[in-house]
């Protein structure tokens, strides 16, 4: 349920769009959906199961630990933020991390519940690299970090979680994707090439129609009242997209 509110509370196209079907004398009002995919589609129907140990560096006896290294989710996807083969999709609304149940959830939903004769299914985010340790309970802090308890996928902000396409529409898939979008630990959404596109001419007609030059972009690159001094390294990075990535 963690994208109902963003759902609910924002524009008409992140409302759910409800696939109704007419059942006349028996049968569907519309025509089926063909079998056969399209030339130049992938042929993995299934969502593939992914490692969730990740092997052993070499020169190295056990995986080596690391620090928690949550600048790994901080800032805005900036490399995989799009659809490769221009269909459909699920995109994080916020950072988060994927730990190995969520990768089951996600095949699973996906491989039960989506006709794979008629769609193709890839996964868009890496498979759980990231050693997670905990120290144990009533046990003297210090003495360096814990041991490895699992591994997890660190995610940014408009990342890709999967990509799903083929002869079926959008309005056939959502309900199932928006169930995959609410498993997640973080806000998700489904997502099309239509909806993407729609966004992207919103926002250049937005930054068309600014009239006002004092922007947060146009603060932070030219070091308005010596704003560097306040801020770091993400703050320019980003300055495109407004205070909020701090």
């Amino acid at each position: 349920m963690a994208c109902r509110p963003f759902i609910k509370n924002g524009s008409r196209l992140l409302r759910p769009i409800l696939f109704n079907r007419i059942i006349v004398n028996g049968t569907q009002d519309k025509p089926p959906f063909p079998r056969v995919l399209p030339v130049g589609l992938p042929l993995q129907n299934e969502l593939p199961e992914v490692k969730y140990v990740p092997d052993t560096p070499p020169n190295h006896l056990l995986y080596p630990n690391m620090s928690r290294r949550l600048l790994e989710c901080r800032g805005v996807e900036i490399v995989h933020d799009k659809l490769i083969h221009k269909q459909f999709g699920i995109m994080a609304l916020a950072p988060g991390l994927m730990k190995e149940g969520h990768f089951n959830t996600i095949r699973d939903m996906v491989n039960k519940r989506i006709d794979m004769e008629r769609c193709f299914s890839i996964w868009r985010v890496d498979p759980p690299w990231h050693p997670w340790y905990f120290k144990g309970l009533n046990k003297k802090r210090g003495a360096g970090k814990g041991s490895i308890e699992f591994f997890v996928t660190p995610v940014k902000t408009n990342r890709m979680i999967i990509e799903i396409g083929g002869t079926l529409s959008f309005d056939y898939l959502y309900r199932t994707l928006l169930s995959i979008a609410e498993a997640l630990p973080f806000p998700a959404i489904p997502v099309s090439q239509e909806l993407l596109d729609k966004w992207d001419a919103e926002r250049k007609q937005l930054q068309e129609k600014n009239v006002n030059p004092l922007r947060w972009e146009y603060l932070i690159r030219n070091n308005i009242m010596n704003c560097h001094r306040f801020t770091d390294f993400y703050d320019i990075e980003f300055a495109r997209y407004g205070p909020k990535v701090r």
